[in-house]
């Protein structure tokens, strides 16, 4: 029995192996926060994504697809405030670097040439950096803008945890896929403030 059940774990990772694609891909994160103590008024800080990944046909359409992803997280916090017939405008944005391992678990509809997909699965995030940039500047006369950044990594959580919904299609070797990620894990970790960080990364990719 054990040597059957051997057997057909070598089987089955020798035809997941010659059934793999390997691809690079790259894009935007739409970052924002969120959660019940999230910052009132939040834009999104555009960032980038992008990295590897490998998608290891299944059965009938499925397919499981591991990947390793920098992504540029974070949100940006604005305020204008009016003072006569000038104004001022204070803006913070959080910059949140994370290298991310997500693991998805893909269904590809039997539709010709254009296969549609969707997709969900979890990723694991590991914090690279955390600034805080500040930005303030006014039209009022003789007022000078001014422009500088905070570093407070030591006051974020250094993993994160998310879940991932998305959609998309393969087109021959390119992929094109959006998805929606939504943080689970609390984003200052000294702190009982509920914070996630939440993102939609759009990509586009190419598969060998």
């Amino acid at each position: 029995m054990k040597k059957i059940l051997l057997v057909s774990l070598v089987m089955l990772l020798t035809v997941s192996v010659a059934f793999s694609q390997f691809g690079i891909k790259g894009g935007i994160d739409l970052g924002t926060f969120g959660g019940a103590d999230k910052p009132s008024d939040l834009k999104h800080r555009l960032g980038i994504a992008g990295g590897i990944s490998c998608k290891i046909g299944l059965v009938a359409g499925l397919s499981l697809q591991p990947e390793v992803m920098y992504i540029q997280k974070g949100a940006v916090m604005e305020v204008n405030t009016l003072q006569g017939i000038y104004t001022i405008d204070d803006k913070h944005t959080a910059m949140l670097d994370y290298i991310d391992i997500p693991v998805l678990v893909k269904f590809n509809f039997p539709i010709p040439v254009f296969s549609p997909y969707i997709e969900g699965g979890v990723s694991y995030g590991i914090l690279l950096s955390a600034k805080d940039k500040h930005e303030l500047s006014s039209n009022a006369p003789g007022t000078t803008s001014s422009s500088d950044e905070t570093d407070y990594k030591d006051f974020v959580t250094k993993n994160d945890l998310s879940w991932i919904v998305g959609v998309g299609f393969d087109l021959s070797i390119l992929e094109i896929d959006a998805r929606y990620m939504v943080g689970t894990k609390k984003l200052y970790k000294d702190s009982d403030a509920k914070i996630f960080n939440n993102g939609i990364i759009l990509t586009a990719g190419l598969r060998f």
